[in-house]
């Protein structure tokens, strides 16, 4: 046990491979391995905190490496980040809570203490004469308002004047012991001895750090060997480090949420810009196609009125377009009959010129034939008398 302490003890101190040469240390875990203690990573391993203690929880055989640990630090993403913390939170809290059973414990002992030390008290006090109670109960207020300045020289670090009044104190106590002897001298160890263990339990109380059992206005080196303890410095360790990561978390959600609030009204005022440029651009093409309508009406009318009329500039503008479309249907038609009737008459006319020529053509022959058969008569007629 004591050789595996040492041996991790060096490692953390001088490395894991702090026997090799300069070239031969190469590192071969990494810190997200499953033997590399994960709570060591976060903050620090708690196994350590309360060695050789009432809570000692035994060691931790994972590896403690600070190059892992710088590595985790600077490598590890965030989720994987809250993963760890998550364990090191589970492991703290149920830490916490056991002690914080524990504390709950020892004052219900010191309650139910202090219950019977009054009942036994009030018992003794009640075969008291009168002029014993009296006094009884000015020694009582005396030494409770002398507690009181005790623990307020003990917060300002006055001791020995803290001392001086405890003393006082005492030399109260022991004057109410004896008159308490003097009236009941038949119980008088008895009652000597219950009030000696009735002081010593008033005198008691309970660390809310730790949950150890602490005398009231102990001497300060007490008090100091019991706040630089184990258990009392390792459950208050827990619990800081407790509180840092959970005021870390709660400080990144919130500036997560002034990030998403500020980023969401970036985008509204982005969307209002935009709407509104595209609300001006209509309006500007509305006010565009009103004044260009206004215009061709202004053109179109005689009446200044009808501008501002506008349905019916509107009806105005449709009736305008269909006489223009029927007077442009109109003309197209009458181009189209003009057209059909100038066919007509080029058809006629080539048709007349090709009669007339082919009727000079066959006169042409007809004279031809008439021309060549009168030569042949005159032909004949000149050659009948040559015979004769």
């Amino acid at each position: 046990m004591a050789i595996n302490a040492a041996k991790q003890l060096l490692d953390e101190l001088m490395g894991r491979e702090r026997d090799l040469a300069p070239e031969e240390k190469k590192s071969s875990l990494d810190w997200n391995d499953p033997g590399v203690c994960r709570h060591f990573l976060v903050q620090f391993c708690p196994n350590s905190l309360f060695t050789n203690t009432r809570a000692d929880i035994g060691p931790c055989s994972l590896v403690h490496d600070d190059f892992l640990k710088k590595e985790y630090q600077q490598r590890a993403h965030k989720k994987e980040k809250m993963v760890f913390e998550d364990e090191f939170i589970r492991f703290c809290q149920s830490q916490l809570n056991e002690v914080e059973r524990k504390i709950k414990r020892a004052k219900q002992r010191l309650e139910m203490s202090q219950l019977e030390k009054t009942s036994g008290a009030n018992a003794g006090n009640a075969v008291l004469s009168e002029e014993s109670q009296e006094k009884m109960q000015v020694l009582t207020d005396r030494i409770d308002s002398m507690l009181e300045q005790i623990e307020a020289l003990g917060t300002e670090g006055k001791v020995e004047e803290a001392q001086g009044v405890m003393k006082l104190v005492d030399k109260l106590k022991e004057e109410k012991s004896a008159i308490k002897r003097d009236a009941m001298p038949n119980n008088h160890w008895i009652q000597q001895k219950a009030e000696i263990g009735a002081q010593q339990e008033k005198q008691m109380e309970v660390c809310d750090v730790c949950g150890a059992f602490l005398i009231v206005n102990d001497v300060q080196q007490r008090v100091d060997d019991h706040l630089m303890g184990k258990q009392h410095m390792g459950y208050g360790r827990l619990k800081t480090a407790l509180d840092d990561i959970l005021e870390r978390r709660r400080q990144d959600r919130d500036r997560e949420k002034l990030e998403s609030e500020a980023a969401a009204k970036e985008a509204a005022t982005v969307r209002d810009r935009a709407r509104d440029e595209r609300r001006q651009q209509r309006d500007r093409s509305r006010e565009r196609s009103s004044r260009d309508g206004d215009r061709v009406l202004s053109s179109g009318r005689r009446d200044s009125d009808v501008v501002h009329d506008k349905p019916r500039d509107r009806d105005s503008r449709r009736h305008s377009e269909r006489s223009e479309r029927s007077d442009r249907s109109d003309r197209n038609e009458r181009n189209d009959r003009n057209n059909d009737r100038n066919d007509r008459s080029d058809r006629s006319s080539r048709s007349a010129h090709k009669h007339r020529s082919s009727s000079r053509r066959s006169r042409s022959r007809s004279g031809d034939r008439e021309h060549r058969s009168s030569r042949k008569r005159s032909k004949g007629s000149s050659a009948s008398p040559i015979r004769s």
